[in-house]
């Protein structure tokens, strides 16, 4: 499980710890999950398989008919948990995926606190960047449109100003959030990692090499791998090694991309790399570069800070906010030209003072521990407190008995 997918999953089982956890989901991922907790049985949480009509639901129909089925589920989903509700008594309702703004979920309508997210969705790719997003360019103007418009959906507002909490995991969003009434939005990262994920320090890899940059993504227009390969080519008195890992539509355009810059001897393009080979990755590298331009944030980002890579990045949307300023280099989106120039200064900085990029390393390491979804989930079971611990609350709860 990947995504979305891992993030429900996790969210459930972890709080599981804490709480009775009653899971509303799509079932395509039913056989794993069944096959696990017959393994390991969990009397603290329970599942509910919900599909929408199979005439509605298309995976190669793209992301209109996927928005549709979607849209469809969550109807669903509201009379089941209404259903329950009337059978068990829920003290908290809490949507957990899809992580998106631009679809708001109806379980503010039951009768308990809504606890909404992580969520992001308000984040736009930067305008003078337009050029690398290339055959995306007309989905980019679409979305951007209907960003712009989100203020005015009356549902977002009813489910803004509905929710006993919201997080959000980036500032557009909270700020989008925030101006259609949502009256306690808190920024809380979407991404979470296992605690195995977080490395031991490690001595210090012996000099001689090439500096070593990792980039990994999905090669997909918005996650800008040009502007890594340009900013290599910049730094030009740095030997520097660029391995890039992932797969997708882009990988050949880019490959051509690295040839014309002349920096393919410096580039490795590795293909996708299975999950469970990635610590190994991470581990061969010197540091880790993001340039995505429209991203919540990126959990390949957060498992560089578990194995001690200092971050290398654009300062804005997820990673502008949460990745501290003593754990990488955040360079200011501004214009392409300018933004290039910097991420090849920020190469140079790191390649040549290893004592620094050590110490921004481990002040990425002890970042990534506040992020394992075993403190994920004793925060949100903090949050959850918090909000039964409200008058309001209390009163609801008097007058439900």
């Amino acid at each position: 499980m990947g995504g979305e997918t891992s993030n429900t999953w996790n969210w459930a089982w972890h709080l599981s710890r804490f709480h009775e956890v009653w899971v509303l989901t799509y079932p395509g991922d039913r056989p794993v999950v069944e096959t696990f907790l017959a393994e390991c049985p969990n009397s603290n949480i329970r599942f509910h398989w919900l599909a929408a009509p199979r005439l509605l639901w298309d995976h190669q129909g793209g992301n209109v008919v996927l928005a549709v089925h979607y849209l469809r589920w969550l109807r669903l989903a509201y009379r089941k948990a209404t259903e329950l509700h009337e059978q068990i008594g829920f003290d908290i309702v809490h949507h957990v995926s899809y992580g998106t703004v631009s679809a708001p979920p109806p379980f503010w309508k039951l009768p308990v606190p809504f606890v909404w997210g992580p969520v992001g969705g308000a984040q736009r790719a930067p305008s003078a960047f337009r050029h690398y997003i290339c055959s995306w360019s007309g989905r980019e103007i679409l979305r951007n449109i209907r960003v712009a418009l989100l203020p005015l959906s009356l549902s977002l507002r009813r489910t803004a100003k509905s929710g006993a909490i919201i997080l959000a995991t980036n500032r557009e969003t909270c700020e989008l959030l925030a101006k259609v009434g949502a009256q306690n939005v808190r920024l809380f990262l979407d991404s979470g990692i296992p605690s195995s994920f977080v490395s031991s320090p490690q001595v210090p890899r012996p000099g001689g090499g090439p500096f070593t940059l990792l980039w990994v993504g999905r090669m997909q227009p918005r996650k800008a791998l040009p502007l890594a390969l340009e900013a290599v080519a910049e730094a030009h008195d740095v030997p520097v090694k660029l391995l890039v890992a992932g797969d997708g539509e882009m990988r050949r355009p880019w490959e051509n991309y690295a040839k014309r810059l002349q920096v393919e001897s410096k580039v490795e393009f590795l293909g996708r790399v299975a999950w469970n080979q990635m610590p190994g990755l991470y581990q061969s590298a010197d540091a880790f570069l993001f340039t995505s331009l429209r991203d919540s944030f990126g959990t390949q980002v957060l498992e560089a800070m578990g194995q001690g890579l200092p971050i290398l990045t654009l300062d804005h949307q997820g990673v502008g906010t949460f990745v501290p300023p003593d754990a990488g280099i955040k360079v200011p989106v501004t214009s392409p030209r300018q933004t290039i120039a910097e991420l090849a200064e920020g190469i140079r900085r790191l390649a040549f003072g290893p004592e620094k990029r050590l110490k921004m390393g481990e002040a990425a390491r002890g970042y990534a521990r506040t992020q394992t979804w075993e403190r994920r989930a004793e925060r949100m079971s903090k949050l959850y407190e918090e909000v039964l611990a409200r008058p309001d609350c209390q009163q609801a709860k008097a007058l439900c008995a």
